[in-house]
């Protein structure tokens, strides 16, 4: 057996040591001792879950947990022994195993527009159904998938090998714009520009955060759509980039099958090794997206338009 870093996401011959990656169970520095991991849905865990943690932290543990970066729980320090035990009663006490190695991991979230003010879509619905979907799917190689609920980003879609971030695509009605400019004076970005007294939109700058329409006084600033753009190629570690946007727009119901479609992709074009991001700086950004040709019912902007991709 190769013994290289069991929580890595090459493919390597670690028989035991593999089934032991699909349950959460990760070996630690020390010989005799394992880490059980443990995933939330979209950063949510119940009351029942954590004092389940809590039971088996202090039953099988060190007596505390470590909360991970992507919204995971670690109880460390388990006995190898009694690694199987503990797997056993997390499961009967609702608990959901993560997972490592070669694989889809945990999808992450920010709470979405269900509780927050800033929330575009609802991330927490798409990432428990991503879940459903793809966690643990098995691809050759480590791929990791986070949805934001806006522009801000606070679940880091562009950092991951796939993800979505919520906007919207605003449209002016003339007629209705006064010309006070606090639209121009308000954008983020800068896209919107006063001329002759009337804003115009620069939409390669355009982020979608939506707030020209809610602080338009006038109400002339409308919402055309509303949905995600789905970045894929990004990644942190030893070599760290940020993802491309390959989907410039899709809905909430169409998000699912639009990953499916990107991961497909990937998985037919990858050489041995690559991560989603090597692949796409190997074949080129204008390829890859050929080859997903991925077009929304949502206003008909096929892949390749000049949208938020530019940006």
């Amino acid at each position: 057996m190769k013994k290289k870093n069991h929580c890595g996401g090459k493919k390597e011959e670690m028989g035991a040591g593999d089934e032991l990656l699909r349950s959460g169970i990760i070996r630690q520095r020390q010989q005799d001792r394992v880490i059980a991991r443990f995933r939330s849905l979209a950063g949510n865990l119940t009351a029942a879950q954590l004092r389940a943690l809590a039971d088996l932290a202090e039953k099988y543990g060190r007596g505390s947990v470590h909360l991970t970066t992507r919204q995971g729980v670690e109880i460390s320090g388990v006995a190898m022994d009694k690694a199987a035990q503990l797997a056993k009663e997390a499961r009967e006490r609702g608990l959901l195993a993560g997972a490592c190695g070669p694989r889809v991991r945990t999808v992450v979230a920010c709470p979405g527009r269900e509780v927050c003010p800033y929330g575009l879509v609802n991330s927490r619905q798409l990432a428990e159904e991503l879940d459903r979907e793809f966690f643990g799917r098995e691809v050759g190689i480590k791929v990791k998938i986070a949805v934001s609920g806006c522009p801000n980003s606070c679940a880091k879609p562009q950092e991951n090998d796939i993800g979505l971030m919520g906007a919207v695509e605003p449209v002016l009605r003339a007629e209705k714009c006064h010309g006070c400019g606090l639209c121009a004076t308000l954008c983020p970005r800068g896209a919107i520009k006063m001329k002759e007294g009337k804003p115009h939109l620069n939409r390669r700058l355009c982020m979608g955060e939506g707030s020209c329409i809610a602080i338009c006084p006038a109400g002339a600033w409308e919402e055309r759509r509303r949905g995600l753009y789905l970045f894929a190629g990004g990644q942190v570690g030893s070599s760290p980039r940020l993802g491309r946007v390959v989907v410039p727009f899709v809905t909430e119901e169409e998000a699912t099958a639009a990953v499916e479609a990107v991961l497909k992709t990937f998985l037919q074009l990858r050489r041995e090794g690559e991560r989603l991001g090597d692949t796409l700086q190997r074949v080129g950004l204008r390829e890859f997206r050929r080859k997903v040709g991925w077009t929304s019912s949502a206003g008909q902007r096929k892949v390749g338009e000049r949208s938020h991709e530019e940006v």
